[in-house]
């Protein structure tokens, strides 16, 4: 069908605009971009013609850093993202327990940035609300947990507690807190027994159809080996509209040849092009390695054992060398530091090419680092949403809290930037996260922290658009409204470039177009 949008308010990047567009979802591109006079003279050419009564049309959002199916998964499961006294806690799982009468309750994703009185979570606070049922509570960020008895015992880790360092099996003079970090947290999580392919499936495809009300057809994933008969699943039913960059563990590079042949099959939807680790942890579980020590502590974060073993950096060269992109995790300043220092070295060892190295978060950088980015070519792949709560918890445990989430001034030298959510960590809307970039104002700074860090609207924008195709090696054929590329459009309804920042964290999505075809 050949598809003509009038009256409109084209965004065309910067400060261009044209009034109509026109695209075919036989071919799945845009073949006209002008103004209303010119699209009056060739609309007897299209299947329909809309007018858009002055709307706003931008290309669709790319969500440049999600875990997909982990996420709608966790949609599902207990929420206390919002609690913020210990009776939302006994409240919000006494409900879950009634609701799901089997199995374990999991789930949380609180922050302790919205407490409104001292909450003291260990395993016996949690047994005094339930004893019976294994209970684990993340924390939003999913660095860190907190597990009842039951759940401690039925997971088997009292035998596997020396695999674990005293930094994620956490310890007082009673003995076990209950509270674990990264393996030992992955460790006890683990042990939930899945739900089957087609309840994930279910839930995976509730999750597709918001993502499309919030205009995004294209994500980068950081898949799971697990996901992928999710994803199969979903092609199945011809059900997959939505473009994924799924980004693999490192661990399985040696298998990628197999998932690559194995999906080109099946879709031109899903690439295998990039693979992730972990170089540290996270900022709320003073995880993140940094430079200087926490605020009252002798330690300043962790490497992941994966990277103080030696495996990733060996792992890291090997897929650089075979042309293949990465994408590490890396929130301390200390952390990005050495990534850059790693950079370096696989330029000297592997040579010059366009490999387009991903930090993923990178929400903490030293000054002396910033020109590295754009000297290096290394792209930022940063979440500003997660300001709700980094903006506080770094004023309250970083010696030098104005280094967090300072990308802008990556912006300001033209390095590459681009945005995501990191949902389900926080909200998958790209209107929360520009309203946080463009404001950074949260519950505690409600003038905004460190606001010469503010970023601006038509910056965002490119980031969760053309940046984010940039990203993935995809700027020749989408991320733009251009003539040729791909007619992944998103139709708002009204015009985000006259609205404040408080009105567009509340922006909707009229429709929404995925290789042409109206998928909202």
């Amino acid at each position: 069908m050949k598809t003509l949008l009038t009256n409109a308010k084209v965004w065309l990047g910067k400060n261009n605009f044209a009034e109509a567009i026109g695209f075919n979802s036989f071919k799945g591109k845009i073949f006209f971009l002008g103004s209303d006079h010119e699209a009056n003279q060739i609309k007897d050419e299209f299947d329909e013609v809309i007018d858009l009564n002055k709307k706003t049309v931008i290309p669709a959002f790319t969500d440049g850093h999600c875990h997909f199916i982990k996420g709608a998964l966790v949609n599902s499961q207990l929420n206390l993202r919002t609690a913020k006294t210990k009776a939302d806690f006994e409240n919000g799982i006494k409900k879950y327990k009634s609701d799901n009468k089997n199995g374990w309750i999991y789930g949380g994703y609180f922050s302790n940035a919205n407490f409104k009185e001292d909450i003291l979570l260990n395993s016996r606070t949690l047994d005094e609300i339930c004893d019976d049922v294994p209970i684990i509570i993340s924390k939003f960020d999913m660095h860190s947990a907190f597990a009842n008895t039951k759940a401690i015992e039925q997971s088997g880790i009292l035998n596997k507690q020396n695999d674990f360092t005293p930094e994620e099996f956490i310890k007082d003079k009673n003995g076990l807190t209950g509270e674990l970090k990264e393996r030992a947290m992955n460790f006890v999580t683990n042990s939930i027994p899945p739900a089957s392919v087609k309840e994930r499936t279910g839930i995976a495809l509730k999750q597709l159809a918001k993502l499309h009300s919030l205009g995004i057809a294209a994500i980068s994933d950081i898949t799971l080996v697990e996901d992928l008969e999710i994803y199969k699943d979903m092609i199945k039913q011809n059900k997959l509209l939505l473009r994924i960059d799924a980004r693999l563990p490192f661990t399985e590079f040696e298998n990628i040849g197999k998932y690559k042949d194995e999906f080109e099959k099946l879709t031109k939807n899903i690439k295998f092009n990039s693979f992730k680790a972990f170089y540290d942890g996270s900022l709320s579980s003073k995880t993140a390695y940094m430079y200087e020590n926490y605020k009252n502590t002798n330690q300043n974060g962790i490497r992941t054992e994966y990277v103080k073993s030696g495996e990733f950096i060996k792992a890291a060269f090997e897929i650089d060398k075979t042309g293949f992109q990465a994408s590490v995790h890396a929130i301390g300043d200390k952390a990005v530091a050495d990534l850059l220092d790693l950079n370096e070295e696989l330029i000297l060892k592997n040579g010059h090419r366009d490999r387009r190295f991903r930090i993923e978060h990178a929400q903490h950088i030293q000054e002396k680092d910033l020109q590295r980015f754009k000297d290096l070519n290394v792209i930022a792949s940063v979440q500003p949403s997660h300001l709700f709560s980094d903006a506080k918890t770094s004023s309250e445990i970083l010696e030098n809290p104005t280094l967090e989430h300072n990308y802008k001034k990556l912006f300001d030298i033209g390095a590459r930037v681009c945005f995501g959510t990191d949902f389900p960590v926080v909200s998958e809307s790209p209107f929360e996260t520009i309203y946080y970039a463009m404001t950074r104002k949260t519950k505690d700074f409600e003038e905004g922290f460190v606001t010469e860090n503010r970023i601006t609207l038509t910056d965002c924008l490119e980031a969760y658009t053309i940046e984010n195709a940039y990203a993935t090696y995809d700027e020749k054929e989408r991320g733009n409204l251009e003539v040729g590329k791909l007619a992944d459009i998103a139709v708002l309804e009204n015009n985000i470039f006259e609205m404040s920042p408080e009105e567009i964290i509340n922006a909707k999505v009229s429709m929404t177009y995925f290789n042409g075809e109206r998928i909202f």
